[in-house]
């Protein structure tokens, strides 16, 4: 009877796993449908190509990465085109743009200073203006869904960014 018991407890683990992963696979599925339906738009809004020939560049061109956070859940997708990072947030963590971690430290705190420390070579002759790091944030009503930087120039200062988001992004999610 022991082992009939403990195959039914076993079979409850496993079904127990596996609902939690398909929970978690219907959640990336509903973050990959946002991600496209927004690729979607700039498609429509910057082009006048096939899609075909756009997707087959855009494939060729764009490295995606997965910014995921201590616990592995996914925190935000960056796709990184030339000298351009688009990060865009998982929508179930939600960003609102007065959100204190998101405002103060992720737009003020890290990326504001990267700007201005920007300017201030180009204004000292040290960096060609064009070459100055800038971002923009794209806010559905009051909820940030992406931050584009461009020109990040580096590495290091593309994983300084990285971290912070997800720094940010952690704080907002166990806040709510």
């Amino acid at each position: 009877m022991s082992s009939e018991q403990d195959n039914v407890r076993q079979l409850a683990e496993l079904k127990s796993y596996l609902e939690a992963r398909m929970a978690e696979l219907e959640r990336e599925l509903q973050f990959l449908r946002i991600l496209t339906e927004l690729v979607d738009r700039e498609l429509v809004g910057k082009s006048f190509r096939k899609a075909e020939a756009v997707q087959q560049r855009a494939a060729e061109e764009a490295t995606l990465r997965k910014i995921r956070g201590k616990a592995g859940q996914l925190l935000a997708t960056m796709a990184l085109t030339g000298t351009e990072a688009r990060i865009i947030f998982n929508p179930e963590i939600r960003v609102l743009r007065d959100d204190r971690p998101f405002n103060s430290f992720l737009l003020r705190k890290v990326l504001d200073q990267m700007v201005e420390a920007d300017l201030q070579r180009v204004d000292e002759g040290r960096l060609d203006p064009g070459y100055a790091m800038n971002y923009e944030v794209v806010y559905d009503d009051d909820h940030a869904r992406e931050i584009i930087v461009r020109n990040y120039r580096d590495e290091a200062r593309l994983r300084e960014i990285v971290n912070a988001v997800k720094w940010t992004l952690e704080t907002l999610a166990a806040s709510r």
